[in-house]
């Protein structure tokens, strides 16, 4: 939570509130704020917030609406209205909100991851990829970036690509049963049925239950005699 110096007691006592999640108390205290101080965005934004983690999403849209209006150039506000409108399923507004949290901060990172997820939720592909590569190459460890460019690559036909991706994700976290899965799948796409059946078997010696992984060994017919 952003905090900011204040002594209006409604502010440090909404606070207060949000701490030991009682958060319809925060709401009202941040309504007695806003009615002293109409023109202080960062309230809008805290209350918009709270209504974010209640799951009002209409709400909290209209809270960061007002702490955008006030804050035009304070990124986080844009970034929190624009994951507002993402789950509201509102793809179109999610995607130009975010979109001007970068212009105002191009080095945003979770503003690039976000922009990714939401455009592969609106099936633009291409520019999902864009921004999870970005991600990638600012942070190397920003291990989920690296499954989701995975992902979005073996959409794309981009195998060999999807393949660097998945390893990498397999270098940070050697126990995740859906990367081997998914690196599985790459490689029967391009035909290397030998690693394919490697990235399977290790999918399903991590979890038995991995259907993927146990459907893509089924596939594998011409190597079901090899022992690994």
């Amino acid at each position: 939570m952003d905090r900011f110096s204040s002594d209006d007691i409604d502010i440090l006592s909404a606070y207060e509130a949000e701490i030991h999640g009682e958060y319809f108390k925060a709401i009202e205290h941040y309504k007695n704020a806003i009615i002293k101080q109409p023109k202080n965005g960062i309230v809008y934004k805290h209350l918009g917030n709270v209504y974010y983690r209640l799951g009002m999403l209409k709400e909290s849209i209209e809270q960061l609406q007002k702490s955008v209006e006030l804050l035009p150039t304070f990124p986080t506000a844009l970034y929190e209205l624009a994951l507002s409108y993402y789950r509201m399923v509102d793809m179109k507004n999610a995607i130009s909100h975010m979109e001007k949290v970068l212009e105002l901060d191009p080095n945003f990172l979770l503003a690039h991851y976000w922009l990714g997820i939401i455009c592969y939720h609106s099936g633009l592909m291409k520019k999902a990829k864009e921004h999870f590569f970005i991600v990638t190459q600012k942070n190397p460890d920003f291990v989920i970036a690296f499954f989701h460019l995975g992902v979005t690559n073996l959409r794309l036909g981009f195998y060999e690509e999807s393949i660097k991706s998945f390893n990498q994700v397999i270098s940070h976290n050697p126990v995740s049963p859906t990367a081997y899965a998914l690196l599985g799948e790459a490689y029967v796409n391009i035909d290397m049925k030998f690693e394919a059946r490697q990235a399977f078997a290790k999918a399903l010696e991590l979890d038995p239950d991995d259907k993927k992984a146990g459907h893509g060994l089924d596939m594998l017919d011409d190597f079901k005699g090899i022992n690994f």
